[in-house]
């Protein structure tokens, strides 16, 4: 009870607060560390500002021993969801609920329904959270008000898990969409190893029941890694947003994955296939007979004025037809009031590693089957997930035969055909051919494992530093690299990251006294005994306006002559331009006769 005031008095408040409703509704995003998008927001009920309700914990007990939860509760959803509607908040509605408000006589779906239509809001926006707080006094009343719901759309959620009354036999039974992590077990999780080994049991237990987990509580950058290590993509705490009356959100796209593969997989318009699309007024009766006469068409792209909407699928119609007087009661309907209004959309020239990874990530069984390809927003083609794969699995096959083993980057073979691939598309590009110094005395004397760690020192330091999204990055071989940049790539800037990262890096590999010395004491190509300096990295940089007088089989002459430019420059960076003027040089008069030699 609040410090200063009888229980009458809170009664009486809190019967004022809902006879004039004015509670407050605050907002709580849940963040998709995978996708880098909200999923949602949790509604959660505040007090007026000025009231001794306004918390929610005290709020919420007060309505129990008054006898008006189920008033108050009513009232809550009715202002969540207008409030969500009103704000247009991106992705799902987390309404809490408590047991005994999903058991008769409380429970009444034609109640929910009018709420629903009053504020327009589509039931599979919402997501009903389920408190394990709080017992069901009837636990199969529960359940058959669950299944009812569900039957209308609503996903289900397991609120506060691992703190209630039921715990695992509630999530069994109830067989929900997401299950919500209690913050207790959330909080230091990176430094608690008891904490760890719950969560990870319960990841596992989730990937079996296929079960979203969201993490509750997250407060910390350190709390963030630990469970998305453990497997959780789902978050909800302080770290990405406070409760406010207008959510914001913050730090969702510090936690983006970096691609990893530097090579591409291809555009999926290549796999585009010739499907006829219908309009969303065609009939289910119609779908059923284009289905009866192709086939080996299971999926029907939707399309008003050329530009996609909707798909439906042969396996929902029959689904839908199946059922008792179904194809009576609704071939005569206009697919659109049943086609899937989400499809998956994708441009042609998409590559298709995105395209693979969007497919996997959407959970609905009949539309991951198909995806629709578009060309400048128009209808282009269908698509199907099991080529794409088979293309992707080929294709990883033929890369992994023509990698370079001590790297795993694409070798010469993979080089040329990008090469062609960007001279016969007409893309531009810029190509870079990064290449060791002194790497022959730094074998020789520290050996060749010591050496090898030094190749993929810098294999690594290329993985991390340039723009994988925009670039291809080749190992030619031995201590030979090249980088084909794309699009507007800040080249010249990248090189230098590379170069510096690889200087500093480099030495951990010396012995101290050669660091101290600066130099390394080995055998020069003649048998002689020389000091060489320390290991540093050369570039030579080809642009595209001098690619663009030369076929591709003569690059690698180009980026070579750049390259030993480079090695003869203070900076050892050198640029190679149409004009055959290499920059960086010792003097104008040598640029002029490589430039020269080059043109011959």
């Amino acid at each position: 009870m609040v410090a200063g005031m009888n229980w009458c008095t809170l009664e009486q408040t809190l019967r004022e607060i809902i006879h004039q409703g004015t509670i407050q509704t605050f907002f709580q995003p849940i963040v998709d560390l995978h996708k880098q998008k909200v999923l949602g927001h949790e509604a959660l009920t505040r007090g007026p500002s000025d009231s001794p309700l306004f918390s929610a914990g005290v709020l919420f007990e007060t309505a129990e021993r008054a006898g008006l939860q189920e008033s108050l509760e009513h009232l809550c959803r009715r202002q969540s969801a207008q409030r969500f509607k009103a704000l247009g908040v991106d992705g799902l509605l987390f309404i809490n609920v408590s047991p005994q408000a999903l058991e008769a006589p409380t429970f009444s779906l034609e109640k929910l329904d009018k709420l629903l239509a009053f504020v327009e809001i589509d039931p599979r926006q919402v997501v009903l959270e389920l408190s394990e707080r709080y017992p069901a006094s009837d636990i199969s009343e529960t359940l058959k008000a669950l299944g009812v719901l569900k039957s209308r759309g609503f996903r289900i959620a397991i609120d506060d898990l691992g703190t209630g009354y039921s715990g695992l036999k509630l999530w069994s039974e109830v067989k929900p969409d997401y299950v919500k992590i209690d913050r207790h077990f959330v909080r230091d999780i990176d430094s608690d190893l008891v904490k760890r080994e719950f969560v990870a049991s319960v990841v596992q237990l989730a990937n079996g029941m296929g079960c979203n987990l969201i993490a509750e509580g997250v407060e910390t950058e350190a709390e963030v890694k630990t469970v998305q290590d453990l497997g959780i993509s789902l978050c909800q705490g302080f770290y990405f947003g406070k409760p406010k009356p207008v959510p914001v959100i913050s730090n969702l796209f510090k936690f983006a994955k970096t691609k990893s593969d530097p090579i591409s997989l291809g555009k999926v318009g290549s796999l585009a296939a010739c499907v006829q699309p219908i309009s969303s007024n065609t009939s289910l009766k119609e779908v059923s007979e284009r289905f009866s006469s192709a086939g080996f068409v299971s999926s029907i792209p939707v399309v008003e004025e050329r530009r996609p909407v909707g798909m439906i699928s042969k396996w929902s119609l029959l689904e839908l037809f199946s059922l008792p007087f179904g194809r009576a009661l609704h071939e005569n309907k206009p697919v659109k009031q049943y086609m899937a209004h989400n499809p998956i959309v994708v441009a042609w020239d998409e590559d298709l590693s995105e395209v693979s990874r969007l497919l996997t990530d959407e959970e609905d069984l009949y539309i991951r089957q198909h995806f629709i390809i578009e060309r400048d927003g128009l209808y282009h083609g269908l698509g199907s997930t099991r080529d794409v794969l088979k293309r992707i699995t080929d294709m990883k096959i033929r890369s992994a035969r023509y990698a370079n083993p001590l790297t795993l980057l694409p070798g010469n073979v993979p080089i040329n055909e990008k090469l062609q691939e960007l001279e016969t598309s007409g893309r531009d590009y810029t190509l870079a051919y990064f290449d060791i110094d002194h790497f022959k005395p730094l074998n020789d004397v520290l050996g060749y494992a010591r050496g090898d760690q030094v190749i993929q020192l810098l294999a690594n330091i290329l993985r991390t530093h340039v723009p994988l999204d925009h670039s291809f990055i080749g190992h030619v071989g031995g201590d030979d690299f090249v980088v084909i940049f794309e699009d507007s790539v800040s080249v010249i800037e990248v090189c230098e990251t590379v170069q510096r990262c690889y200087a500093e890096d480099v030495l951990a590999y010396y012995p101290e006294t050669n660091v101290r010395q600066g130099y390394i004491s080995a055998h020069d190509r003649s048998g002689r005994q020389q000091r060489f300096p320390l290991s540093a990295l050369s570039v030579g940089v080809v642009y595209q306006d001098c690619l663009g007088v030369a076929a591709s089989q003569d690059i690698a002459a180009l980026a070579a002559q750049a390259k030993k430019a480079a090695k003869q420059s203070q900076n050892k960076l050198a640029t190679l331009s149409m004009s055959g003027f290499l920059k960086d040089l010792p003097d104008k008069a040598t640029a002029e006769t490589q430039a020269n030699e080059l043109a011959v």
